[in-house]
């Protein structure tokens, strides 16, 4: 009789929870819907008529940047890196979204209003005169975004798969059909608008489970004491997780690379907000400069009270979870760590409360599947028909951004039924080669005024190529040397996509220079 009181009451409290993630992905789709009517036109479907205030955009772009991936990769990653990756992962976000801000947002929003430019391609081919340019910016911006988006599917999925008890695949379907459902209906201000509910609910749920983390641990201090006493999977020291060379991927141990494996992954996760389309579009929908200028406060502060209490989460949860699953739970763990956050909070967070903190992930994938995917539509039919066929009716070219949308959302879908790999890598991945391929581009570019579009294209597929060869070939291969292979991709890319940029701008500066003489 017992038992089967037990099983009614976990079936009641697993009802709640399902209830709560229904309804608050509801409540997000009904928002993004009603009432927010859009003018048939690009600037009203991509921009939100150019009408977002301080709040508004800078939630937007927070909750855009700030996935499941983020509350899965980063809050999981310090159950097999130390303490320390999750330090600099937090630092650097920091410092990425200050640069972001100052360095890059309003000279971007000045040059948008200048110009009339509805996306980051568009801003290439102003800049730099080259439609081509322009195009083949729009084709670096699909292939690496289908590719990010499998991280962002990954996380919701496995969020909805074991709150509501269903498959992987299930999990993919439910987290996709509603973010279609608003943004082929309202573009980016229903994104944006759901994205300010989203954003509020992230930093409450990350608080919510930081506490519940500690509360269980008996406070950071003692976690701290009792993780430097314990065994990992009955062999590996705890006190290595207090070490920044210490725990890490045991290839990277052995050659004493882990502080530079994690500077380069923190690094190329963090700091590639100054550069990411997805995010610097958002900038050309402010209402005015001084929406740039009240955002330079808030949106810094909005990152760091999401990212400060989330991201060293998963070193304390050895403390919770070790002894419940076991050695071969662990080592299952330590392979795949974007399970240690919601099992943890499975174990420990009551009825409601669970609902709460697992819907939150959920709601930011949503946000950042759904400008992402603007970004994607706006790179095939602003950035690539549009030029091919100037004279296109612009309805039609909603009507296309829409059906784009779609297409993009199932292709990306179908990538993460493909694709393996833990979400902090995909994601690493993925921003790196981004950063790699705009930084120079973009960022520099904002200020660089010799810089050409000969230096622009080269940079651009200079860091595609190296980026993607170096994480399919030679990172964590065990055909090259350890001190190579453990080297993240981002440095590579960077290191020879940069001074591409410097090089041939000069060099074909001189050129032009000549032929105007």
């Amino acid at each position: 009789m017992v038992s089967i009181n037990t099983l009614k009451a976990k079936m009641v409290n697993s009802m709640i929870d399902t209830i709560i993630i229904i309804a608050i992905i509801a409540i997000v789709v009904v928002v993004g819907i009603k009432g927010y009517k859009i003018k048939e036109t690009l600037d009203g479907f991509f921009l939100a008529e150019k009408g977002l205030g301080p709040w508004v955009l800078a939630f937007s772009i927070m909750a855009t940047y700030f996935s499941a991936a983020s509350f899965l990769g980063g809050g999981g990653a310090t159950y097999l890196y130390n303490l320390g990756f999750g330090s600099w992962l937090t630092a650097w976000h920091i410092i990425g979204v200050v640069l972001m801000w100052i360095l890059v947002g309003e000279r971007l929003f000045k040059f948008a209003r200048n110009t009339g430019i509805i996306s980051i391609s568009e801003f290439i081919e102003k800049r730099y005169e080259s439609k081509g340019a322009r195009i083949i910016s729009a084709i670096v911006i699909i292939f690496l975004f289908t590719l990010y988006l499998t991280s962002v599917y990954k996380g919701g999925a496995i969020i909805l798969a074991t709150i509501l008890n269903t498959s992987f695949e299930i999990g993919l379907l439910l987290l996709a059909i509603p973010v279609l459902i608003y943004i082929t209906i309202g573009g980016l201000r229903a994104a944006a608008i759901t994205n300010l509910i989203l954003g509020f609910l992230m930093i409450f749920a990350a608080f919510l489970t930081f506490g519940l983390i500690m509360y269980a641990i008996g406070g950071p201090i003692n976690g701290l004491n009792t993780l430097s006493q314990m065994k990992i999977a009955n062999s590996i020291p705890g006190s290595l997780w207090l070490k920044f060379d210490g725990m890490g991927p045991p290839p990277a141990m052995s050659v004493g690379t882990v502080p530079l494996l994690i500077m380069s992954i923190t690094f190329s996760i963090s700091v590639p907000q100054i550069a990411l389309p997805n995010l610097l579009m958002q900038f050309y929908a402010a209402k005015n400069e001084k929406v740039i200028i009240k955002g330079r406060i808030i949106g810094p502060i909005l990152v760091a009270l999401y990212a400060a209490p989330m991201f060293s989460l998963g070193a304390f949860c050895h403390l919770i979870l070790d002894d419940k699953i076991g050695s071969t739970g662990v080592m299952t763990l330590l392979k795949d760590s974007d399970w240690v956050i919601p099992k943890t909070i499975e174990m420990i967070a009551p009825s409601g409360i669970k609902g709460i903190i697992l819907a939150a992930p959920i709601a930011a994938s949503m946000s950042t599947l759904s400008v992402t995917l603007l970004v994607l539509s706006a790179a095939l039919t602003n950035d690539i028909i549009k030029p091919i066929k100037p004279n296109i009716n612009e309805k039609k070219l909603i009507l296309i951004a829409r059906i784009a949308s779609i297409i993009f959302a199932i292709i990306s879908l179908l990538l993460t039924l493909i694709r393996t790999g833990i979400i902090v890598e995909i994601v690493g991945a993925a921003f790196g080669t981004i950063f790699a391929c705009f930084f120079g581009p973009i960022t520099i570019g904002l200020y660089w005024k010799k810089a050409t579009k000969e230096g622009t294209i080269a940079s651009m597929i200079s860091g595609l190529i190296i980026g993607l060869l170096w994480f399919l070939f030679i990172y964590k291969s065990t055909s090259v040397p350890p001190t190579i292979a453990w080297i993240y991709p981002v440095v590579p890319a960077l290191a020879i996509s940069i001074p591409i940029f410097f090089i041939v701008s000069i060099a074909t500066r001189k050129k032009v220079l000549e032929v105007k003489k």
